[in-house]
């Protein structure tokens, strides 16, 4: 019995060796201690490491965090959690690998489960999954710290497997896998990808549908789709702690549309409840852009980037334009290399990129035949959502249909950057293809259309190629940018000369000849990887080939095509992820090593303040550098709350001390133009932690408001919109001798103390979010307003009194007792499972 066992478990146990040496050896400094410089997890390192000092301190995350933009939920990027969690599966899943091993590990097993789901055998399913996991895509967001991202691609497969077991009737199993991929997928807090996986949920839920409809097997239609949405919702709830919060909180952010500036603004770009249109459509995949699925490099691979202090550029040494400049200049050939690397080989229609959608050359050979070959119901959901995919992709460059979409499917306008779509047909390529391959072994070499169904493959393969072939002969190579790359190539050759017409001439000439020879250089680079695509493509039809004709056994063929397949991919995504962006931890650490400027900062023990870095060439307002060490007002966020983003673009932008006063910045740290070092400048006329005003400015509404930020002393007046009267009751009556002091600030409760003769009005430096946030007045309960548009204030009555603020959001607390309960469902299923499994075995 055990040997027949280990027979029939022996091909998964292969292929899960099989994915695991790859992902290894493809991660192999992981391995060795080291870890990937990723710009977006410094980012998020800088974001959470006041939350981490709190933990450990106090034992907890805080819900709120004091280190950016003022003040925002903490929650948004870390959790306490639920008390079950299913989470720790994910370290068995991924056999406790170190990231970036466990992504590609676990998207392999990921695919490979749903590929076994639709019964295709071992080998095919391999070649399918390391397609997936290493679709270019998922190396470069990698590279550049979407960790979420991609835990969130890769559990998508596993999502859909467990769904089409539902629809396969094997209703517990089914049903308990796709609660708990569901909800792992969920915990990712990748809301996009998650929105993408629903919808192709949904196509898959309408084909099995119009299937049984029409082979009159409706009995099961019901039971199918209530149990599938029952174990959806019982993943999704099982973490309510990511998201519910974040439902709530996102409706105050960017992503949110929450704004009360409406002068001024553009009708027909913005959209209610989300985010502006051209803000959302930022990175739109360009239609013909979508020919990088079987040529990578077709407009160009990526902008280029800098890994570790060097430049990676698509192009080599030996380019046409480092023989220009040698040529038009004299440059040392080392010299003109380096430059060449400096110019955009990238020349597509988005701002830029650090790399294309590439799928595989044979996986879009074997897509072809999936067309071809396959009959079943699976087919059309397939074309459906990879048709979907790329149309969604291509954002403002089909707008037609993506505008529209954005203002009328549900919750589609909280997204950003298109692009991510093509997650869609990253998934859908390889899984036509493996089904197609799978057809292609089960056919006869004698059955009556074999041939007519070889013949149509290979024809629409090589208009294809042919397709590809016109645009490599017409295709001008021109990017947006060249026009000004021109004007910035001569006006460095004018630099000092004499600007005589001749010369404006020669700089001119110079230009064009370096851009003429850019164009070649992004033309090689197509030619280059389109050779390699067909020379794959005719390597595998020839296997394909000599099978049918008998010359060679499956097991060749497959491995075959296996290997052929996973050298291209994986090798394409080498250019974009590889050794070279791995650093030893220590070397990461130092990204946070702190500067005399911080130093200094940090003696600074009295009352709290914030701090604005304007050190650095990073945007203060998308860097969260700042935020490692100490409360800033700048910070790096994807969903900053709205109504500070307005403060940004309408004060702070503009640098109104008023409003950096009230926002209590006492340090500006900035750059010594002397040497170039770190410096902190006190500004003495920061307000504090919070102050009484003499006057309170009645306005009628935000943009008002926002106006009156311009010209009002904020240290005397306070500015309030009328819908906040009732609560005010009254001025503020003037008295020299009032005094308000901080208490302390935990980060969730923040405690002052009052003395006045008469009532007054007081302004506190917190950002105003009443989703959570409850003030009380000697323990009571009591309102308060919204102040100079981003702050707190509160009318508070004479005499002495304790004042507290504290974060108390009801989402966090309903949503943990909702996350423990559905946990523990799961994990009763998952139990269930193994006690059926165990007993089965017994039997026999």
């Amino acid at each position: 019995m055990k040997s027949n066992w280990f027979k029939q478990a022996s091909p998964h146990i292969y292929a899960i060796l099989f994915f695991l040496v790859v992902s290894v050896v493809y991660c192999q400094p992981a391995i060795m201690g080291k870890v990937l410089e990723q710009h977006d997890i410094q980012g998020w390192k800088g974001m959470a490491q006041q939350s981490f000092e709190f933990k450990e301190k106090y034992g907890h995350f805080p819900l709120w965090s004091n280190s950016m933009f003022g003040g925002m939920p903490a929650f948004t990027f870390t959790s306490n959690g639920a008390m079950v969690e299913t989470i720790y599966l994910q370290v068995l899943l991924t056999l406790g690998m170190p990231i970036p091993v466990s992504f590609f590990f676990l998207a392999c097993i990921s695919f490979y489960f749903l590929c076994m789901v639709l019964g295709i055998r071992p080998l095919v399913a391999a070649l399918a999954a390391i397609a997936y996991a290493w679709s270019t895509y998922d190396p470069v967001i990698i590279a550049v710290g979407h960790n979420t991202k991609m835990w969130a691609i890769a559990y998508a497969p596993a999502v859909i497997g467990s769904l089409l077991m539902v629809y396969q009737k094997k209703y517990l199993t089914g049903a308990a896998l796709l609660a708990l991929f569901f909800g792992l997928q969920t915990s990712t807090q990748h809301v996009q990808v998650v929105y993408y996986t629903v919808i192709v949920m949904a196509l898959i839920s309408i084909a099995y549908l119009v299937n049984s409809i029409r082979n009159k097997e409706t009995g099961a239609l019901f039971p199918s789709f209530g149990i599938a949405l029952v174990a959806g919702l019982v993943g999704l709830a099982s973490y309510a702690t990511s998201w519910y919060p974040l439902q709530e909180y996102s409706k105050e952010t960017m992503r949110g549309g929450r704004s009360e500036i409406t002068e001024g603004v553009d009708s027909t770009n913005k959209t209610v409840g989300g985010l502006d249109k051209d803000y959302a459509f930022h990175w739109s995949y360009g239609i013909t852009e979508t020919m990088t699925f079987f040529v990578p490099s077709i407009y160009g691979g990526s902008s280029g980037t800098v890994v570790n202090g060097e430049i990676i550029s698509e192009f080599g040494d030996d380019t046409k334009t480092a023989t220009v400049l040698m040529e038009k200049t004299g440059m040392q050939e080392d010299q003109a290399n380096s430059f060449v690397k400096q110019l955009p080989a990238y020349w597509g229609s988005q701002p830029g990129t650090s790399g294309p959608v590439y799928f595989g050359a044979i996986i879009c050979f074997l897509f072809i035949l999936g067309m071809v070959y396959v009959k079943s119901w699976h087919k059309w959901w397939i074309l459906a959502a990879t048709i979907i995919g790329i149309l969604l992709a291509w954002g403002k460059n089909f707008s037609s249909l993506n505008y529209f979409l954005f203002d009328y499917l549900p919750f589609y306008n909280k997204f950003r950057a298109p692009t991510i779509a093509l997650i869609i047909p990253q998934l859908t390529f390889p899984l036509l293809a493996a089904l197609g391959l799978e057809q292609f072994l089960k056919t006869d070499s004698k059955d009556a259309g074999e041939q007519k169904r070889l013949k149509l493959t290979a024809i629409i393969s090589g208009v294809v190629i042919a397709l590809y072939l016109v645009f490599y002969l017409m295709a001008d190579f021109s990017g947006a940018g060249d026009a000004g790359l021109k004007q910035q190539l001569a006006g460095s050759m004018m630099q000092g000369g004499d600007q005589n017409p001749q010369m404006q001439q020669q700089a001119a000439d110079f230009a064009q000849s370096i851009v003429s020879a850019l164009r070649d250089d992004r033309k090689s680079l197509f030619g280059g990887d389109l050779f390699r695509s067909i020379l794959l493509v005719l390597l595998a039809a020839t296997l394909m080939y000599f099978y049918r004709k008998g010359k060679l056994n499956q097991v060749i063929l497959l491995v075959g095509l296996l290997v052929a397949s996973s050298i291209d991919i994986v090798g394409v995504g080498t250019r974009y992820l590889g050794h070279r962006n791995f650093v030893e931890k220590e070397e990461f650490e130092a990204n946070f090593t702190p500067n005399a400027a911080d130093l200094s900062i940090k003696n600074d023990t009295r009352q709290p303040f914030r701090v604005f870095d304007q050190s650095t060439n990073a945007n203060p307002f998308e860097s969260s550098r700042a935020s490692y060490f100490h409360n800033s007002i700048g910070g790096y966020s994807p969903a900053k709350l709205g109504l500070y983003q307005d403060l940004i673009q309408h004060q702070l932008s503009k640098g109104n001390m008023q409003v950096f006063n009230m926002l209590n910045t006492r340090y500006f740290i900035m750059q010594n133009p002397a040497n170039g070092q770190a410096v902190a400048q006190v500004n003495p006329e920061a307000f504090g932690p919070a102050w009484f005003v003499k006057e309170v400015k009645i306005v009628k509404d935000g943009n008002a408001e926002m106006k009156a930020l311009d010209s009002t002393s904020l240290k005397d007046i306070a500015v309030v919109q009328e819908k906040y009267v009732q609560t005010l009751g009254g001025q503020p009556v003037y008295d020299s001798s009032a005094s308000i002091q901080w208490v302390e600030n935990l980060n969730d409760k923040v405690v002052y103390k009052t003395n006045a003769s008469t009532d007054q009005f007081a302004v506190f430096s917190e950002i105003f979010y009443d989703k959570g946030w409850n003030a009380y007045l000697d323990g009571k309960p009591v309102p308060y307003v919204k102040a100079n548009y981003v702050l707190r204030g509160m009318k508070v009555p004479a005499g002495t009194h304790n004042i507290e603020f504290r974060f108390e959001p009801k989402a966090v607390a309903s949503s943990q007792m909702v996350s423990t309960i559905s946990a523990i469902l799961i994990y009763l299923g998952l139990a269930v499972i193994a006690f059926l499994a165990w007993k089965r075995k017994k039997l026999v």
